[in-house]
């Protein structure tokens, strides 16, 4: 894994604990959505850390 998917798993990781303390729900799928379209060069990377983090998430 290089260094631009770790920082977007760290945003993403970021991003859910951030909407679960503030409206008890959280959409990965909706986050990456938003990711990729402020970042459209970075899709294969932003896809990359989607899929790590639901790993990470679901166990």
């Amino acid at each position: 894994m290089n260094t631009e998917i770790l920082t977007f798993v760290e945003k993403m990781e970021a991003a859910v604990l951030n909407d679960l303390v503030t409206t008890d729900t959280s959409d990965l799928y909706e986050i990456a959505v938003e990711m990729i379209a402020e970042h459209k060069e970075a899709y294969l990377n932003i896809c990359q850390a989607y899929e790590v983090v639901k790993h990470n998430l679901l166990g």
